[in-house]
């Protein structure tokens, strides 16, 4: 099947011209009349561990349940996910999302299987909620403040998402935005495959993106154009400035409208990367960050000087060993690790530049306990817009990573800051 799409540099040196072949493959043709076939495979990649409280097991693949059944089920297991209260209607909008998603891969099992891990959906949930609320928040305002002052509709936003993995953040929202104000997502990961000729199937290393290119075996209609906004992939490794480069030429650079740039998750040195993101390029509207884990030692032990914008902090100061090996700890005790943690993500919010601060980073200027998360907010405010770093509890039993970092240039959401 062929189907008409907007031509998106999604690769890093991928040609204008891309045709891939392959079993079951999905053949698309963009507005430029390159023919572009996206292959089926079904490699998928590894997950990191996760910890949900479960209290029951899907039968039958839920395919025995209505959509009423499966809608009640999903919202008796997040109950009491942290934040559950906070965020009501984030998890009501998200549950029906994921609901969707099932409707959506009903006549592929196989696929859904492999997308709905119950256990890792909903903790992408809990900790996506905080960030799905800002962007309703950022979406909507917009429209209303064009509506007020009697204003033509604004482009529209492109969201990018950093480091994506499969892209249930992308996915959630896709179904939660008014496609009237969002123009497409943009999924960037070093896993996804490049779109090129030399792509006739994926490789053991990469992503399986049948979720989003696949062809629904019912209709032979691609899933692509089942997305209520439209999700792209672009493999990218932040670590590397050649793929910066491209970016900020291809993506950032033409892009139309105002740009949202998500980044979650993201582990070590690539939170600066996300930072630096944001203050380059001024049509980033947007940016929210989730820190991950902390840098690795090889940065302190050469010396280096961390440097974001006009701010710079010793690596020695953020950086430890250990990470995660499949659902193992390797390193120090993780409660070592919190001063350090809350060290580095202080360095990433002074790094973020709105412009001349009206205040100092050390003032907290709102401090409230949320229903079911203890809420603490720096707020810093410049003339030409805001940043503020936030706690918001969603890792229990020992996480420590409760910290979000917004910062919006103006004209401001109100309902965020």
């Amino acid at each position: 099947m062929r189907v008409l799409l907007p031509l998106l540099f999604i690769a890093s040196n991928a040609p204008a011209s891309v045709a891939f072949s392959g079993t079951g493959a999905t053949t698309i043709r963009t507005c430029r009349s390159v023919s572009v076939t996206v292959p089926g495979a079904s490699s998928s990649s590894s997950s990191s561990s996760l910890h949900v409280a479960s209290t029951s097991s899907l039968p039958d693949l839920n395919y025995g349940l209505s959509d009423d059944e499966f809608h009640t089920w999903l919202m008796g297991e997040v109950k009491d996910c942290p934040g559950r209260n906070t965020y009501s209607s984030v998890y009501e909008d998200s549950i029906k999302a994921i609901v969707r998603w099932r409707r959506r891969y009903r006549g592929n099992p196989h696929l859904w299987k492999r997308i709905f891990k119950k256990e890792r959906v909903i903790k992408e949930l809990i900790e996506s909620a905080p960030i799905i609320e800002s962007i309703k928040h950022a979406v909507n305002e917009s429209s209303s403040r064009d509506q007020d002052n009697d204003m033509e509709p604004s482009e529209k936003i492109t969201i990018i998402d950093l480091c994506s993995g499969k892209g249930y953040l992308s996915m959630f929202l896709s179904e939660i935005l008014p496609q009237d104000k969002v123009e497409r997502f943009v999924l960037v990961d070093k896993a996804w495959a490049i779109a090129s000729r030399e792509t006739t199937e994926l490789k053991s290393h990469h992503m399986n993106w049948d979720h989003i290119y696949g062809t629904d075996p019912r209709t032979e209609e691609s899933y692509f154009t089942t997305w209520p906004i439209p999700l792209y992939t672009s493999k990218q490794d932040l670590k590397q400035s050649c793929n910066l480069r491209q970016m900020k030429k291809h993506i950032f650079g033409k892009t139309k409208g105002p740009i949202i740039v998500l980044a979650i998750h993201l582990c070590g040195t690539l939170s600066i990367k996300a930072v630096e993101m944001f203050n380059d390029n001024d049509n980033v509207k947007l940016f929210a960050l989730k820190p991950c884990c902390l840098p690795q030692m090889v940065y302190a032990n050469r010396g280096d000087i961390f440097r974001i914008g006009q701010h710079e902090f010793d690596a020695r100061d953020v950086c430890s060993n250990g990470s995660f090996n499949r659902k193992s700890w390797d390193g120090p005790p993780r409660w070592h690790l919190q001063p350090k943690f809350n060290l580095w993500v202080e360095n990433l919010f002074k790094g973020i530049d709105v412009g001349q601060s009206l205040m100092d980073h050390n003032d907290v200027v709102d401090e409230e306990e949320a229903t079911d998360t203890g809420l603490r907010r720096v707020l810093v405010t410049s003339e030409d817009g805001s940043k503020s770093k936030d706690e918001i509890v969603v890792q229990v039993d020992g996480g420590f990573q409760n910290t979000y970092i917004f910062a919006e240039r103006k004209p401001l959401t109100s309902a965020i800051w």
